[in-house]
């Protein structure tokens, strides 16, 4: 049987809640409102965890819940690079239950898998995995299932494990040409699909001119491209991100109201309008078997994201148009060995110009070009092994500390640590972590000890390096103060990288 069968079509995302931080009353009140409606309207599939709308979604959920009968699943997410082990699994999900005000749930997640490596490394005796199950055998957690961010090949191959019964899926038909294979994968396993970023992150909603072929008799761009996500048999819920009313609303219709055109149609149609936007890779890989080893193919199928005009990036809170397209064309765990994701190990193009791609290109596309294009954006945006090398050589290497503090022990916190020991041995310095979430506050994480924030003082580290992409600049605000204590205070980021971590 379906494990989102019982599910309302249109599921309610936490991420981009009207919430500034944990500490906004006034947004969390007015966020558990917006989900009180959304469960008026039936929706019953809760997509959350505990960083989302800067801290505050579950606060929210919890004041919403507390007001309510009406039926509702909820999600409860573990992420492997912050709780390996299935003892650490069990204390995330018990701190979001009371974080939530609840005994249960219905969805463990085994959030944001980016490779196939990764995927054993949870699945390993001892892992995350095996911590889902015992929750399981004890009805505290219904269903594992998984979210992916990994390659088209990882993905299937995750699939085809059996292990999960659902997974949370990015799909748009602007990946559509990458996706559809993975969701044909889940049909034939019988792996209910949840979407992600049916909206493209905004940028769809934000060119309608540009994506009016999607558009079916007088719908909106956004209601056609949730319908889109919804067209594949593969899809039980379409994840929407709600800000106010008005999206709830217009979401709601979308996905609910019956329209002439069946979902193979749309499916077909659509697709056919994406193939025919001019410069568009169709991800043939005709193009591979480069001579100096560039993946052409992937590259391209990467491209594909900066076709599009404006592009706008709720999740990392930037404005300048570059900065964002430069997120969204190296969005993957970059940095991260294994995860299947292209990461160069210079800004310097190896390309011989040859010619041999365009030659092959079923597009006539200029790929030549374009290979130079993305090269550049890797050396504006600090998208390669060098550039993090030299940006951890520019903060640490020889400076004679004693001291390292790291602010939040987080996944940046712990790429940091893991590069640094990869370009210069083990550190002559202690590193040291803060957190502001007091559940961690005493615990000891791969063999470090999170302390908190003001205990900084008390510890004494020579700099703090901010290691938070989305919220740096609230972190580094509030940390200023320390300096006048002789704690230098610094940014991991440079004002245009894209992410060290995604």
């Amino acid at each position: 049987m379906s494990v989102l069968s019982n599910c309302f079509p249109l599921g309610l995302g936490t991420s981009r809640l009207p919430i500034k931080s944990a500490k906004d009353t006034e947004g969390i009140e007015k966020s558990s409102q917006l989900i009180l409606k959304a469960l008026d309207f039936g929706v019953n599939y809760i997509d959350t965890s505990y960083p989302y709308s800067g801290g505050g979604a579950h606060l929210a959920l919890k004041h919403a819940f507390e007001q309510t009968e009406k039926p509702y699943t909820v999600t409860v997410k573990v992420i492997h690079q912050s709780d390996k082990t299935a003892d650490e699994a069990r204390r995330r999900v018990e701190r979001q239950f009371k974080s939530l005000g609840i005994d249960r749930a219905a969805f463990f997640v085994c959030w944001c898998i980016t490779s196939y490596k990764q995927f054993l490394e949870i699945m390993n005796k001892g892992g995350v995995y095996e911590g889902a199950l015992k929750l399981k055998d004890e009805g505290i957690i219904d269903h594992i299932c998984c979210s992916l961010h990994a390659s088209m090949k990882d993905s299937i191959k995750i699939i085809e494990s059996g292990v999960f019964a659902a997974a949370t899926i990015s799909f748009n038909f602007t990946n559509a040409i990458q996706t559809i294979p993975i969701l044909d994968t889940a049909v034939k396993h019988n792996v209910d699909v949840a979407i992600m970023n049916p909206l493209g992150g905004g940028g769809i909603v934000q060119n309608p001119g540009f994506f009016s072929f999607v558009q079916a008799n007088n719908e909106s761009v956004a209601a056609s491209a949730l319908r889109f996500a919804y067209s594949h048999s593969a899809v039980k819920v379409v994840l929407s991100g709600l800000n106010n009313d008005n999206e709830l609303e217009e979401n709601h219709e979308a996905l609910t109201n019956k329209t002439k055109e069946l979902d193979s149609e749309r499916l077909v149609r659509v697709m056919s309008g994406v193939k025919s936007i001019d410069g568009f890779c169709v991800n043939c890989h005709y193009c591979n078997s480069c001579h100096v080893g560039i993946p052409v193919s992937e590259l391209m199928s990467k491209r594909n994201r900066l076709l599009f005009g404006s592009i706008s990036n709720q999740d990392y809170r930037r404005t300048n148009l570059e900065l964002n397209q430069n997120i969204y064309l190296f969005q993957g765990q970059a940095g991260e060995e294994g995860s299947g994701e292209w990461f160069p190990e210079s800004s310097v193009n190896p390309c011989i110009r040859c010619g041999q791609c365009e030659t092959k290109c079923t597009q006539k596309l200029k790929i030549i070009e374009s290979i130079d294009d993305i090269y550049n954006r890797t050396d504006q945006c600090g998208f390669s092994i060098k550039a993090r090398r030299n940006r951890l050589q520019e903060l640490l290497f020889e400076k004679d500390y004693k001291k390292v503090g790291l602010y939040p022990k987080d996944r940046f916190a712990d790429m940091v640590m893991k590069l640094y020991e990869r370009f210069f041995g083990t550190p002559d310095f202690e590193w040291v972590t803060f957190n502001s979430d007091s559940s961690m506050w005493g615990r000891v994480i791969d063999g470090l000890k999170v302390d908190a924030p003001h205990d900084i003082l008390l510890i004494r580290p020579d700099i703090i390096i901010v290691c938070n992409y989305t919220y740096e600049t609230e972190i580094y605000n509030d940390l200023k103060k320390y300096e006048a204590d002789g704690i230098k205070i610094v940014k991991l980021h440079r004002e245009a990288d894209v992410p060290w971590v995604f």
